[in-house]
């Protein structure tokens, strides 16, 4: 049986936190003002590609990618040229394209390297490698909560190149309804860091109720389990076993 507890730690992702400097919305004066590191910092892959786009596309660069250009057909000041070799960036914006572009291969590493790690974890949930699992979960302040059991079964389902991502967020989540059980496994990202849970959640939605002989369910039996990763110092980490049930 799990402890029920009510603090969740809050791990950030570097390169997810928030700061004090604002960040920017667009590019309109990205012609003329240098963007700083600082106000690019929260912003997300697709982000920071919209913008180095809006740069390119304020010179009247024409998009192949039909999503951009109905994007940017929305503007007024948008003119696109017939020609892209026509399009000229002054120094100021190619500073500001570099500086964009250095931000979004820094975040794009971060991700290759998550996947990276929990492709490897999920090999070892496969090939029921529980030593190499249990040196991810083993740790004294974790040993009521690390259950690779149910480590192992998130791993195996969650399918680790379908996640896909809305801005700073990734998510994949498969819910499971046994006619007994429903169980929910998922991995995602947020701004708390990177989770996976397992979560016996409750009783299946055929059963009607709990007063016949049919289904010996209890709902004491519910419980969830997750586990959070950060990135430090190019490396995932798991950082906290945190439990409910």
């Amino acid at each position: 049986m799990f402890v029920r507890i009510f603090l969740f730690s809050i791990i950030l992702l570097s390169g997810v936190f928030t700061v004090n400097a604002q960040s920017v919305t667009n590019c309109k004066t990205c012609g003329t003002t240098l963007l700083k590191a600082e106000n690019i910092y929260t912003l997300s892959v697709d982000e920071l590609r919209l913008l180095t786009n809006e740069i390119y596309a304020r010179k009247g660069y024409k998009f192949t990618n039909e999503n951009i250009q109905d994007y940017f057909r929305g503007f007024e000041w948008y003119k696109p040229l017939n020609n892209n070799s026509l399009v000229k960036l002054s120094a100021m914006e190619e500073k500001n394209v570099k500086l964009l572009t250095d931000r979004c291969k820094v975040l794009e590493g971060e991700r290759q390297i998550i996947f990276t790690y929990f492709k490897g974890l999920k090999q070892f949930a496969i090939n029921n490698n529980e030593n190499e699992l249990n040196k991810v979960l083993n740790k004294p302040k974790y040993e009521d909560l690390s259950s690779v059991d149910n480590f192992k079964d998130v791993l195996k389902r969650i399918d680790f190149d379908d996640v896909h991502w809305y801005k700073n967020n990734a998510l994949y989540k498969v819910e499971i309804d046994n006619g007994y059980v429903k169980t929910v496994y998922s991995f995602s990202i947020t701004s708390k860091g990177i989770m996976l849970m397992y979560n016996y959640m409750s009783h299946s939605e055929i059963m009607e109720n709990f007063d016949t002989p049919f289904s010996d369910y209890m709902s004491e039996n519910e419980y969830a389990v997750w586990w959070t990763f950060s990135i430090q110092t190019g490396k995932v980490v798991l950082t906290n076993i945190n439990g409910a049930g």
